[in-house]
């Protein structure tokens, strides 16, 4: 039987390979990624919890999400992408005798990027649809001029500060008695360009990572394979060879027996004559 030729193509190892914080957090390391090459990071995203990354479990209300935007030198380079509050502590702020306010707006920052904002006011008493409506507007008047004038980094900024957030309820306030003004999610709104261009790069790196994979199997599937044929080998030879070691055996036995018993004593009972 001809012997089944087992692939040597080597598989790729994974390895660890780290992903580093923006400049905001000191460039520190934010986790790490088992692949086979590093550039398969890129545009993958990761969301943490500002107390794990600051070390201050007071900022344990907030989510940052980061994208790998770049990889260099083995180590993924991120950008923010989305400031969001969790949802706990959103269900902390509401009260009986109070009411919430949700506004959700598209803004412009400095920078030309496009970004998502949505806000959440608390008020310390019932209020008319009417306030409502003039609370949102002047939320949205509030952010436009802030995020206008700043990038999308540095509007984060001020916001894990709480300064957007102070001056929001100050100038509300006027409006109607407002207990908490907060922004519940600040995320970067990419354009339809921005998707495509993403959906494309992601797909590409899906690509490799399915290739990857499908050879990872191959040569896995190849290796089985051979194992069960060198078994299947090894069984039909054993059971070639027991016939004659059982028959081996039976002889020894024999041979032994014929050692071990003693000879009869032919006794010859002689007549009388």
């Amino acid at each position: 039987m001809a012997k089944k030729q087992v692939s040597t193509r080597k598989v790729k190892k994974k390895k660890w390979f780290p992903v580093m914080a923006p400049k905001m957090f000191g460039n520190k390391i934010l986790g790490e990624s088992l692949l086979t090459e590093p550039g398969l990071m890129k545009n993958r995203c990761l969301t943490l919890n500002l107390s794990n990354i600051t070390g201050d479990p007071r900022k344990h209300n907030l989510n940052i999400q980061f994208r790998i935007k770049d990889v260099k030198d083995g180590q993924g380079i991120t950008e923010i992408t989305k400031y969001e509050l969790i949802t706990g502590h959103i269900k902390r702020l509401v009260r009986r005798g109070r009411k919430k306010v949700d506004a959700s707006f598209v803004l412009r920052s400095g920078d030309g990027k496009r970004s998502r904002v949505k806000v959440i006011i608390i008020t310390n008493t019932y209020v008319h649809k009417s306030t409502e409506t003039s609370l949102r507007a002047s939320s949205k008047d509030i952010l436009r001029d802030v995020i206008s004038k700043n990038t999308f980094e540095k509007t984060i900024e001020e916001l894990l500060r709480g300064e957007i957030q102070k001056e929001g309820k100050k100038v509300l306030s006027k409006i109607a008695p407002v207990r908490n003004f907060e922004i519940r999610v600040f995320k970067a709104e990419p354009s339809r360009k921005e998707k495509e261009d993403y959906k494309e790069e992601i797909e590409v790196v899906e690509e490799k990572t399915e290739e990857v994979k499908e050879e990872t199997e191959e040569v896995a599937e190849e290796e089985a394979e051979a194992v069960e044929e060198k078994t299947e080998e090894t069984t039909k030879e054993e059971k070639k060879e027991k016939p004659k070691k059982e028959i081996k055996k039976k002889e020894e036995k024999k041979t032994v027996k014929k050692k071990t018993t003693p000879k009869k004593k032919l006794v010859n009972d002689k007549s009388n004559s």
